[in-house]
């Protein structure tokens, strides 16, 4: 594999941050923690006295979710001469107890089976799908009147999720191992984070035995609100991997990488907008890192029953001008949730990207339809067209000859919602080859589709 892939950091640390498949002694431990906080808190409760109501100490919510969804996908490769059509059912379903004692602490406890129907080697066999998606602790006060701590797994969204996300559209999703400190007064909250992304051995290490290191995560994010649904942000990321490796020019090191970035979202009648940027600097192992990426949404509102929404928006990020010269230009997207945002057929993320697009929303009752229009350019010719999740090279052309013209894609998506927690949704998706994509990849179009069943407690 290309080593550009390797020290994306979400293409190895992705999978430490979402929840890992485990052994038959590690599902059975998440089982029996499950019954043990159901029981505990179930017998956990303050007697009343006499004539007086009912004051618990100890209070417990279940949560939970099923959801199935079949996807269909044909010509990834863009060469109709190929057959590389996929067919694969999603399964995933949840479970959570929430305990929470006078209004303090509250433990929260989520136990997920994520699968893909007939994944395994047979209906008799057991592939340990059952794993813990979220367990934490959370004192809601830490000493200091605003301050609550939350530690544990746990997930984390912030804004649109495009740099921070909990990846729900995955059949996994993403947690982080960590702990997030919060401040909060009024209006304004700031929120401190730090999380382990990545445990691994370090062979050179001193004796008696291999040394551990790996990647990590820290973060100061804070927001403001002047007025109801308004919403202006600032954030400072650091992703470090203390893995050396090798960049462009041979030099060896590790990784260092700071993003500073400002959002914005409100409302001035029926026209809405949402604007964020972020500037990274540091070093991507042995490159100097220097990226920019920038996104814009406008929105439109006409009536009430049924509503119309009119969008259009644009999402920028700078890619790597030379590929040869030790100085990194790719933005690196840390830990997004990027399907909803660049294309839902996933051939996008937030890096290399120049990409104007529009589209409209209806609600009429419960049921809800949208239809979008991305026009995908590169921002860099020399540098990679990459997919979604930065993991795969779709097309690269170190020349610069092919241009920069990438494709465009409709998606269309409807949504019936029969209760507050239960739907169902279908959604197409039609990709139309650029002439970058025709030159480095295939001239065919590609196709994908799903059908989504959601049902929640």
């Amino acid at each position: 594999m290309d080593e550009s892939l390797r020290i994306v950091g979400p293409n190895e640390s992705k999978d430490a941050v979402q929840v890992a498949a485990a052994d038959g002694a590690t599902k059975r431990r998440v089982c029996a923690c499950a019954l043990a906080l159901l029981a505990a808190a179930s017998l956990t409760r303050s007697v009343p006295a006499a004539g007086q109501e009912e004051k618990k100490d100890v209070t417990w919510t279940l949560s939970g979710e099923a959801r199935f969804r079949p996807e269909w996908r044909d010509n990834a490769d863009l060469d109709d001469a190929i057959d590389d059509a996929t067919r694969q059912g999603f399964m995933r379903l949840r479970l959570g107890v929430s305990i929470l004692y006078k209004d303090d602490y509250r433990i929260f406890f989520q136990a997920q089976d994520a699968r893909v129907a007939g994944e395994e080697a047979s209906p008799t066999s057991n592939e340990k799908n059952l794993d813990l998606h979220q367990g934490f602790l959370e004192i809601g006060r830490a000493g200091l009147e605003g301050l609550s701590l939350t530690l544990g797994r746990q997930e984390w969204r912030y804004g649109e999720e495009r740099l921070i996300g909990a990846a729900n559209w995955t059949n996994v999703g993403r947690s982080f191992d960590g702990v997030r400190a919060r401040y909060s007064r009024r209006s304004f909250w700031i929120d401190g984070l730090a999380a382990r992304i990545a445990t691994r051995p370090d062979p050179a290490g001193p004796p008696p035995g291999p040394a551990t290191t790996g990647s990590d995560l820290f973060g100061l994010y804070g927001h403001g609100s002047a007025r109801q649904g308004a919403e202006y942000q600032a954030y400072w990321l650091l992703f470090k991997d203390h893995i050396p490796q090798a960049g462009e020019t041979g030099v060896v090191s590790d990784s260092a990488i700071h993003a500073f970035g400002v959002r914005g979202k409100d409302h001035f009648g029926p026209v809405d907008f949402t604007v964020e940027g972020a500037l990274e600097r540091g070093r991507l192992f042995g490159d100097d890192l220097r990226a920019r990426a920038a996104a814009a949404i406008v929105g439109y509102t006409v009536g009430s029953r049924p509503k119309v929404r009119f969008l259009s928006g644009y999402d920028y990020a700078t890619g790597d001008r030379n590929p040869t010269d030790g100085r990194q230009g790719e933005f690196f997207n840390f830990f997004p949730t990027n399907h909803a945002l660049y294309g839902y057929i996933d051939y996008q993320g937030w890096r290399n990207l120049r990409s104007p697009w529009g589209g409209f929303g209806l609600t009429a009752g419960r049921h809800y339809v949208q239809a979008k229009v991305h026009r995908f350019g590169l921002d860099q010719a020399r540098g990679p067209w990459k997919s979604e999740d930065g993991r795969s090279v779709l097309g690269s052309d170190s020349t610069g000859r092919s241009g920069t013209s990438v494709g465009r894609e409709i998606d269309l998506t409807w949504r019936y919602a029969w209760k507050e927690k239960a739907s169902i949704e279908a959604g197409y998706a039609h990709f139309v080859p650029g002439r970058f994509a025709r030159l480095t990849r295939g001239d065919d179009p590609s196709d994908w589709g799903y059908l989504m069943v959601t049902a929640g407690f």
